[in-house]
C-alpha cells in the first residue's frame, strides 16, 4: 500500500513538472516564433547551423553540469527535435507573410 502511494504522489509530481514543461517549451516556441519573424525581415535563412550546433553545445554542458540520468547525447536528442519545431513554426509564418505580400500585389 505504501509503494502505490508513493507510485501515486510521484506520478502527480511528474504531471506537474510536465505542465511546468509545457509552459517553458510554450514560452521557448513563442521566441522562436518571433525570431522567425525578425529573420525573415532580415532576409535571413530560418535554419541556421551555427547557431543549432551551440545551442546544442549549451544543453549538453548544462546537462554534464547537472549530472543526471539524461546524458549529453539525450539532451542533444530532445533539443534536435524542439529546434525543428521552431523551425517549423518559423517556416509557417514565413509563407503566411509570402502569402500576405502576394495577395497584396
Amino acid at each position: 500500500m505504501a509503494a502505490e502511494l508513493n507510485l501515486e504522489a510521484l506520478r502527480d509530481e511528474i504531471d506537474k513538472i510536465d505542465e511546468v514543461i509545457v509552459r517553458l517549451l510554450d514560452s521557448r516556441a513563442r521566441c522562436a516564433y518571433t525570431v522567425g519573424r525578425l529573420k525573415h525581415e532580415l532576409g535571413r535563412p530560418i535554419y541556421e547551423p551555427a547557431r543549432e550546433a551551440a545551442v546544442i553545445a549549451h544543453v549538453r554542458r548544462v546537462s554534464e553540469e547537472l549530472g543526471g540520468p539524461l546524458d549529453g547525447d539525450a539532451i542533444a536528442r530532445l533539443y534536435e527535435r524542439i529546434m525543428d519545431e521552431a523551425r517549423r513554426i518559423q517556416r509557417v509564418e514565413a509563407e503566411r507573410d509570402a502569402r500576405e505580400k502576394k495577395e497584396k500585389e
